[in-house]
């Protein structure tokens, strides 16, 4: 199965990954590498070009299986935990609408995974 990301939902997906392992996602750890290094250097080198990377360019994995489908789910779900708090905390401006941007995208992204996840035969 096929699944796409924005740039910057997979960089919170791994990083969440980083700090709370999943084996079912070990194989997307070299395309994470690769990325985190380019993007950095992006960063430092390119912020316009980083900025629209992040926001406009996808990541596709395109053999994802359904396990990985339901572990990418699984941590995502986290990340728009720890937003939700994020939003709690914070008392307005652009930072708030930024943490809203991004759990409205998360949770769009969530969704599509459920309907990706196999369905138990009745």
């Amino acid at each position: 199965m096929e699944i796409r990301f924005t740039v910057w939902q997979f960089v919170r997906l791994m990083v969440r990954l980083e700090q709370h392992p999943d084996a079912r996602l070990d194989a997307w750890a070299e395309v994470w590498h690769d990325m985190d290094t380019d993007l950095t250097a992006l960063a430092q080198s390119d912020p316009d070009s980083y900025g629209e990377t992040m926001m406009d360019k996808e990541v596709v994995m395109e053999d994802a299986t359904p396990e990985q489908a339901l572990a990418a789910k699984i941590a995502l779900e986290a990340v728009m935990d720890e937003i939700d708090q994020a939003i709690e905390t914070e008392t307005g401006g652009e930072l708030l609408q930024s943490l809203k941007f991004e759990r409205r995208e998360l949770r769009q992204l969530t969704r599509k995974l459920v309907r990706s996840e196999p369905q138990p035969e009745l």
